[in-house]
């Protein structure tokens, strides 16, 4: 096979056009030149790779067993070569066209909305539809280029941008912390006011740990209950009790002093699985220029340590 590196593109173009075609002299005539031209280049394609790629018929034309070694092959390398010329035209090109982004409700009202006007205005060709809900979306049933997600990543159908790990944080109101105490240890919440999430799988159990140690459970009990995380943010800032959210959702209260952190040398969950901030699209397509801009913008605004953890 010395000779293939003589072969151009070209004569890849042309060999796998014979094959779709099934004559030299369709594809003759679609590139305007003499049947008998085809046949040469080919003759000079089997001549260079010492090996028989056609079987020429009086009424169609079919590949030789190495024909189709080289058809598998080629068809490879068109492909590649193709994605590549349409990369750098899209790296010329400013962003454009639609981008349909689904994201969780409380999430995108606090940190995605606030970053639109800045990104339609860098971009000003860009189109976005943003639609937000808190359950599963299939990206390509429901037409979604690009979806932000909280959780733990493991789901192979989907390529991710990790933007930042979720946090959370053990969070009371100046008025509660002065009324109840601070809390110094996990084992003290049993005497405090907690305000725990409760959705379809039941209430959260609060997580605890020092450093590396293992994570010890605690459920906890408290006035209130809900599936509403806002509803139980405002309720810890009117000082009814504790509750334990990501940073990203009560970082705002916890700058403003609304809220103040407790427990802060331990490490606070409501799972025992890491979770992830992250953007997601579907692993069957690829990452077009438009919802690369998406992605790297917000990545940016986010920064490596996110505002909301600063």
């Amino acid at each position: 096979m010395h000779g293939f590196n003589e072969l151009g593109f070209k004569a890849l173009r042309l060999f796998v056009a014979v094959l779709d075609r099934g004559s030299f002299s369709e594809v003759a005539r679609r590139e305007g030149v003499a049947p008998s031209s085809i046949s040469r280049q080919i003759q000079v394609m089997e001549s260079a790779l010492q090996q028989q790629l056609l079987y020429r018929h009086t009424r169609a034309v079919t590949p030789t067993e190495a024909g189709r070694l080289l058809e598998y092959h080629a068809r490879l390398v068109l492909a590649q070569l193709e994605e590549a010329e349409r990369a750098l035209q899209e790296q010329e090109s400013e962003p454009s066209g639609l981008v349909r982004i689904n994201a969780p409700v409380v999430f995108g009202q606090r940190h995605l909305t606030p970053g639109l006007a800045e990104l339609c205005r860098r971009y000003p060709k860009l189109q976005l539809d943003v639609q937000q809900t808190d359950t599963f979306v299939d990206p390509l049933q429901e037409g979604a280029d690009l979806l932000f997600r909280i959780g733990v990543l493991n789901d192979s159908s989907m390529q991710a941008r990790i933007l930042a790990p979720q946090r959370y944080r053990l969070a009371a109101s100046p008025a509660y912390l002065a009324r109840h105490g601070t809390p110094q240890h996990p084992d003290e919440l049993a005497a405090h006011q907690c305000l725990a999430y409760k959705g379809m799988t039941g209430q959260q159990r609060w997580f605890f740990r020092l450093g590396q140690d293992n994570w010890v459970p605690y459920t906890v009990k408290g006035p209130l209950t809900g599936n509403h995380a806002e509803t139980l943010t405002q309720a810890a800032e009117l000082g009814m009790g504790l509750v334990m959210f990501p940073s990203w959702l009560i970082g705002e209260a916890l700058h403003k002093g609304t809220l103040h952190a407790v427990l802060t040398e331990f490490q606070v969950s409501t799972s025992l699985e890491p979770q992830q901030i992250a953007a997601l699209w579907p692993t069957s397509r690829r990452l077009s220029v438009k919802v690369r801009t998406v992605i790297d913008f917000f990545v940016e605004r986010f920064g490596p340590t996110p505002y909301w953890d600063r």
